[in-house]
């Protein structure tokens, strides 16, 4: 087992894939969560003397030697899928969000602090 901290942007662009085995629950964050990682996430790029804001650990087996360029071995996530399927669906808004916008007016804020998280790997 092999532990990390890295961005969420890190993990995502690091892994072509994601895969949540059958067995773990199904997506069942709720409104309230979804507020609250929100929140979380809003009050650290509002302070500057936040570096980054730790969101918890996001657990997956690493692939193994399966899978080739064209179609590259799955992460399976054991643990922190629900904040994992958030996060994802969070920055595809703010990137559909921000291709919206001019070209001189779709620069994200500058200095918000990156969203850490720890990973485990199997």
């Amino acid at each position: 087992m092999r532990a990390n901290e890295a961005s969420i942007l890190q993990l995502i662009k690091n892994a072509s894939q994601f895969s949540i085995p059958i067995y773990q629950r199904t997506y069942s964050w709720t409104t309230k969560e979804c507020l609250q990682l929100w929140d979380d996430v809003v009050n650290a790029g509002a302070k500057d003397d936040v570096p980054s804001h730790f969101m918890g650990s996001i657990v997956y087996i690493a692939p193994g030697r399966g899978g080739t360029v064209t179609a590259p071995s799955p992460r399976m996530v054991i643990d922190g899928q629900q904040r994992l399927t958030t996060l994802t669906l969070l920055i595809a808004a703010l990137v559909g969000f921000l291709k919206s916008l001019p070209d001189d007016q779709a620069e994200p804020v500058e200095g918000f602090p990156p969203i850490n998280c720890s990973i485990i790997t199997f």
